[in-house]
């Protein structure tokens, strides 16, 4: 029976929904997608009609963040709802290790999401929601701690992390896909089809994609067409600009078979990236997959994925919800992937209770305004990977990163310098001061793990490792 809308005023700059009118959810979770790389955020070379098309249908966000600058962490929290640090997962796993730099950087305490920590699976599941996940999972490597162990019944999924695009062996549980199958195509496919067999069930579908993560593969004749294209941008990588493409036709399906089956009245769907982009690979293994590398460019933000810079967390956002969100909303609210999930819960009626939930619900951006202006914002990425273990803390319009290894402590103001050139720390002492002591009181409370000194520190070893890390990267222990 299709359920009934009925919006009957603000509260507190919350819209108030019947308790009645609970959505289906659809997650697209994209992989390291950067905010420069879409055609709605001001990308020229890249082809994404479906997904700007999308955009224009409901809110897109300027000021999105991933919870993390790489995968495994900012998944942790956007499944937790929690900050990675309080999780003690701040690496993608296994992780990074340089044991000769001058700090020992921070391990993850744990190579999966602990089972006793509640996902968003598993609060809509209790809520009656079915939940089906297909694809990249990058929170557990053994099947105890799977994502069918956090709240998903209908799942395909991998393992690891990146992964050929044409290769189908590492899939859990075993699935039947012919090599030739692209595994972004492969992926819609078993999303429409959960939606067929759901469509009269209310439920909660996560679309995590492996693209537009390297190695960059893509279909011959979107990478063609590309070739042939006029370069508009700093960057322009057919490669990956067929990736775009494709993945952007795979989203134009799912989208249409919602409307094919008269679901999409009654179905909120949100689009995001896991991290910021890849500019260049710096694991030489990689190379021989990239082709034409750099990957793309994250201009005008500066940074990219693996460090605290805006290129590295800043991330494509973007929802959709018809007669509840009005067409063409933008919103400049600064929000994370830890709001999803009481997002969630609030879209489904479930109150949050004594959840130890971070984030908070972004149904009060719906209607674009900037609400909640100087809530703050942090990231703890104790590690080394595109840059010097650091933490960070956005506030209103500031933002602070402080450096582990040089003790270096910056302040940009993202209003005026989103490309974080003019370093304000020498200027505005008293802001400098507020948001150490807020980034550090925020450390403390979530327990972080933070970098040592290492007495076994070698500048020659540290030069040569850096180098070439696929030779020398040490295996976290599970």
């Amino acid at each position: 029976m299709k359920k009934i809308f009925i919006l009957f005023g603000l509260l507190l700059g919350h819209q108030v929904f019947a308790q009645n009118d609970k959505p289906n959810i659809v997650f697209i979770y994209i992989d390291d997608m950067g905010w420069a790389d879409l055609g709605c955020y001001g990308n020229t070379y890249h082809e994404s009609p479906a997904i700007d098309a999308f955009a224009k249908q409901g809110i897109r966000y300027t000021n999105a963040y991933a919870p993390a600058p790489v995968c495994s962490p900012a998944r942790a929290g956007v499944f937790s709802g929690m900050y990675p640090a309080k999780l003690g997962i701040t690496d993608w796993m296994p992780g990074h290790w340089r044991p000769y730099e001058k700090k020992l950087a921070v391990i993850n305490r744990t190579q999966y999401l602990p089972l006793e920590i509640e996902t968003f699976g598993e609060a809509l599941k209790d809520a009656g929601y079915k939940t089906g996940y297909f694809g990249k999972w990058h929170l557990g490597d053994d099947e105890e701690h799977f994502v069918d162990k956090q709240g998903f019944d209908d799942i395909v999924m991998y393992q690891g992390g990146g992964r050929h695009y044409k290769l189908s062996d590492k899939f859990y549980p075993k699935q039947e896909i012919d090599d030739e199958v692209y595994l972004t195509d492969a992926l819609t496919d078993y999303s429409c089809d959960f939606l067929e067999r759901n469509k009269d069930e209310q439920f909660l579908l996560v679309i995590s994609h492996f693209a537009v993560h390297i190695p960059l593969q893509a279909p011959d004749s979107l990478v063609q067409h590309f070739e042939e294209k006029s370069k508009t941008m700093p960057v322009n990588n057919p490669l990956y600009g067929g990736m775009i493409k494709s993945l952007d036709n795979n989203i134009k399906v799912v989208l249409d078979k919602l409307d094919e089956l008269g679901l999409s009245e009654n179905t909120f769907v949100v689009l995001y990236s896991d991290n910021g982009g890849l500019y260049q690979p710096y694991d030489l293994k990689y190379l021989e997959f990239c082709g034409n590398i750099p990957v793309t460019s994250n201009a005008p933000l500066r940074g990219e994925k693996g460090n605290l810079y805006e290129g590295g967390v800043r991330v494509p956002m973007m929802a959709r919800w018809p007669g509840k969100i009005s067409p063409n909303t933008v919103s400049n609210t600064s929000v994370s992937g830890i709001d999803l999930f009481p997002t969630f819960l609030e879209l489904a009626g479930v109150k949050k209770g004594n959840r130890p939930l971070d984030g908070q619900s972004l149904v009060a951006t719906f209607s674009g305004k900037d609400v909640n202006h100087d809530r703050p914002l942090y990231w703890h990425y104790p590690v080394f990977h595109h840059g010097d273990p650091a933490s960070s803390v956005r506030m209103g319009d500031y933002k602070l990163i402080k450096n582990y290894v040089t003790e270096e402590v910056e302040l940009y103001n993202l209003s005026d310098d989103i490309g974080e050139q003019n370093n304000l720390s020498d200027t505005h002492k008293k802001m400098k001061k507020k948001m150490l002591k807020s980034l550090e009181a925020h450390l403390d409370k979530v327990k972080a793990d933070l970098p040592t000194d290492n007495p076994n520190f070698d500048q020659e070893k540290r030069l040569e490792w850096g180098v070439h890390p696929d030779k020398h990267e040490k295996k976290a222990n599970k």
